[in-house]
């Protein structure tokens, strides 16, 4: 884990109740409604992230195809693009790591999709490779940054900062923001 350490609990959600007041909260509402605009045009969200963002990723994914859905009504498709292993392994190893990513996106993506890339740093070589490819592409990019969102911030069309320099609080905002754009996309759905 990187960035700044904090050694007491209280430190810990202190930190974090800091950084999430200090968060662009009408950010995350235009989050839901970048989903639901890929909801109504049928287009693929395209999640990515490593490590811990990989995992938030995942998870997020998991929010918005089941815990966002309204019955009768069509899922959003999304997709978590780090879940896929054997394809990043065979594009690190056989191209490069920091294709992993693009690689997919030039696969994968249609006009109209939706590319959200998610690293604290906002500097990972695959996640800024990706990000120039969905551009490329023609997709909007939804970005999750911490730090002071690194190259990331400056190339995406929707920017979601946790300023903050402990990486497990970074991490953590970054789930609360796909939990609360899921929630906020549920209720889009049910109108």
């Amino acid at each position: 884990m990187g960035g700044t350490m904090i050694n007491s609990a209280s430190a810990y959600f202190a930190e974090m109740n800091r950084a999430a007041a200090a968060m662009d909260q009408r950010a995350i509402e235009r989050y839901a409604d970048l989903l639901f605009a890929a909801w109504q045009h049928d287009a693929t969200v395209h999640i990515f992230g490593n490590g811990g963002s990989h995992a938030n990723a995942s998870h997020t994914v998991a929010d918005f195809v089941k815990t966002a859905m309204v019955d009768g009504k069509q899922r959003l498709r999304a997709l978590c693009m780090s879940d896929n292993l054997p394809m990043l392994t065979a594009v690190g190893n056989d191209l490069s790591y920091a294709d992993s990513f693009a690689f997919q996106l030039e696969s994968y993506a249609r006009p109209g999709d939706l590319a959200v890339a998610i690293s604290c740093s906002g500097n990972s070589p695959n996640i800024i490779k990706g990000v120039e490819v969905a551009k490329k592409l023609g997709l909007p990019v939804v970005g999750l940054t911490g730090l002071k969102g690194g190259r990331l911030a400056a190339m995406s069309d929707l920017h979601i900062n946790v300023p903050s320099e402990n990486f497990g609080v970074i991490e953590d905002l970054h789930m609360s923001v796909g939990h609360i754009a899921a929630q906020m996309f549920h209720n889009r759905l049910k109108r």
